[in-house]
């Protein structure tokens, strides 16, 4: 796929952003527990409850975005992390460590949307803006990789020094991904023509929130979006604690899901090409991830090398919903989103990500894995719904703004 100078610009600030997030989440838990003697549990909690609290304040970038530019909240919150990075150094206490956090986690749930904003005034072509956004999607995933490996050089020293030296490193890398969005061009805002003398000027309708549909879409997004909970906890305590498969297979799994999505993204996201293809993909979505769920299912019933080929085809389906998802929501969410408050909506809509985040462990270890195999033929006709019902709602906002895209048979 060949990038315009503002698509390399993004994909380059992706690259070198992400590289910092591997570093620090590499090594961020050994500084904390071993340098700055904070327990585990008090960084577990304090991060579910930064992650909580910066559900609300994350908003906020949106907002910001349409008041003052895309280009420059997105740079100001990579900036922002970065000097959160570098405060980590200064950390004594929980209470320290807590509010740095706070900052730091609202620059990251901020920022997603962010992105989102400026990759739509930055390309013209609705699939040129799809396809970048699953560029990016790959250059992170391969740069949390990268950064997560370079990790181990502070790891293996064990020092104060090698850690602030790490974090320090990380707030330059966000730097200059902060530098690099400032160089990318946006559209100019097209013109409005004046109104004939002694006609009425019409009002331009301002929502607080977005419009019912919009709303309801975010919803169902919560429960597609359950793929990431699936891979980051059931998937692991479900081979753990339900399964005879070797330990090692969760770190395998986790390398292929890696593997996949890097080498699936971009060729799926060329299928969302007009209205009616890319809504079909959210039913597709519910559909995949239910046979996902059925796959971790059978693999608590049977032992050995079954059980494995069943764990293998449930996370090989479950990457596949993975890039179908991604592709239709990061072109429908921006699509769906009047052009004047199109920040306010993506962050609104950014939620049902953020929210997956915070409340998909609750519901995975709560309700799913306490049932067994039959939690996750539940999940299976839930997520069928949910893909069905999502397709319905996009497709009916869509015709409701009449978005000015080929609508495919």
């Amino acid at each position: 796929m060949k990038l315009t100078a503002g698509g390399r610009r993004l994909a380059a600030a992706a690259l070198v952003q992400s590289l910092g997030i591997g570093l620090f989440m590499a090594s961020s838990m050994a500084y904390f527990t071993r340098q700055v003697n904070l327990s585990a549990n008090q960084v577990a909690s304090g991060l579910a409850l930064a992650g909580v609290v910066a559900l609300g304040i994350s908003l906020l970038g949106g907002v910001l975005a349409d008041r003052y530019g895309a280009r420059r909240v997105l740079a100001a919150v990579y900036l922002g992390r970065g000097v959160c990075c570098a405060a980590y150094v200064f950390v004594t206490d929980f209470w320290q460590f807590m509010a740095v956090t706070l900052c730091a986690v609202a620059c990251d749930r901020a920022g997603p949307p962010v992105l989102q904003a400026l990759v739509a005034v930055a390309l013209p072509e609705r699939q040129e803006r799809t396809r970048l956004l699953a560029v990016v999607n790959v250059v992170r995933n391969c740069g949390l990789g990268v950064g997560a490996m370079a990790a181990g050089v502070a790891l293996a020293s064990d020092t104060q020094a090698a850690y602030r030296v790490t974090l320090v490193t990380i707030g330059l890398a966000f730097l200059g991904g902060a530098v690099l969005v400032l160089r990318v061009p946006e559209l100019a805002a097209p013109t409005v023509e004046a109104a004939p003398e002694g006609a009425a000027e019409r009002p331009v309708k301002s929502r607080v929130l977005p419009d019912a549909r919009y709303l309801t879409l975010t919803g169902l997004n919560f429960l597609l979006f359950f793929f990431d909970t699936m891979l980051l906890v059931a998937m692991p305590v479900w081979i753990l604690e339900h399964t005879d498969a070797p330990r090692a297979t969760v770190s395998v799994l986790f390398a292929l899901n890696t593997v996949l999505v890097v080498m699936l993204q971009i060729p799926v996201s060329k299928l969302a090409t007009g209205q009616r293809r890319t809504t079909r993909m959210l039913t597709w979505t519910g559909a995949v991830l239910a046979v996902s769920s059925l796959c971790f299912a059978a693999s608590g019933s049977v032992a050995g090398g079954p059980a494995v080929a069943w764990l293998a085809a449930a996370v090989v389906t479950l990457s596949l919903a993975e890039v179908i998802a991604n592709s239709a929501v990061w072109d429908l969410s921006i699509a769906l989103a009047p052009e004047e408050q199109r920040g306010r909506y993506l962050s609104v809509f950014n939620l049902s990500v953020a929210g997956q985040r915070v409340l998909g462990p609750v519901l995975v270890t709560g309700l799913l894995l306490s049932s067994g195999s039959l939690g996750w033929v539940v999940a299976a006709a839930v997520l069928v719904v949910a893909g069905g019902a999502a397709e319905r709602v996009a497709r009916t906002a869509g015709e409701r703004m009449r978005v000015g895209v080929p609508v495919d048979a």
